[in-house]
């Protein structure tokens, strides 16, 4: 896997144009995308976290194997940002998720230790209203008992029924092979539709 980081931005309209498809990563601030991203791409410093959750301000754009682009979007939901910082994601999110024609699928971690929160809901609603593909994956599965994290995945199926929901441990890498297919899917079809 030959993964590079490409660049921060502040705005969803700087993200340079590029025929490439999009992959977006979306969630709650200290939910694993980092990780996740780093697991994604085989590299343990390929992206970083803060070590205060919420204070990423940026969307953060990585290239895999030159095939697509991987849109990490700042985490929301966080509780210890400076006052005022949280006023500018939403809509940074909202433009970005209504208006970027090459995003083929959203990556929507939750965290395993916990049920939806409101943002979570909120996410997942405009996901829905926007018609944008997406996945919800149940991310940090070590962190709870195996009947705790299957209780949590038919939760989520209950309430979004039809959503796919992939449980991912950090630890065992348990997922993590079809979150790659999820993405690996969504390439191809976005390879396909170009064509046709």
């Amino acid at each position: 896997m030959n993964a590079v980081f490409l660049k921060s931005v502040l705005r969803a309209a700087d993200i340079p144009e590029s025929n490439k498809p999009q992959i977006a990563l979306l969630g709650r601030s200290n939910v694993g995308k980092s990780s996740l991203i780093n697991r994604l791409a085989g590299a343990k410093g390929l992206a970083y976290s803060s070590n205060t959750p919420g204070l990423t301000q940026t969307v953060n754009l990585y290239e895999f194997d030159g095939r697509y682009l991987l849109v990490d979007l700042p985490g929301y939901g966080f509780a210890r940002a400076k006052p005022g910082h949280h006023e500018g994601f939403a809509p940074l999110i909202g433009a970005y998720l209504s208006e970027a024609e090459r995003l083929k699928l959203v990556l929507l971690i939750v965290d395993a230790r916990h049920d939806l929160a409101e943002s979570d809901r909120h996410a997942i609603g405009q996901l829905i209203e926007e018609r944008i593909p997406f996945v919800i994956v149940l991310n940090k599965t070590d962190k709870v008992s195996r009947s705790a994290a299957v209780l949590g995945r038919k939760k989520i199926e209950t309430a979004y029924p039809g959503a796919k929901v992939i449980a991912h441990s950090m630890v065992t890498g348990e997922g993590l092979g079809e979150i790659r297919d999820a993405i690996a899917r969504a390439v191809r079809e976005a390879a396909s539709g170009t064509r046709s």
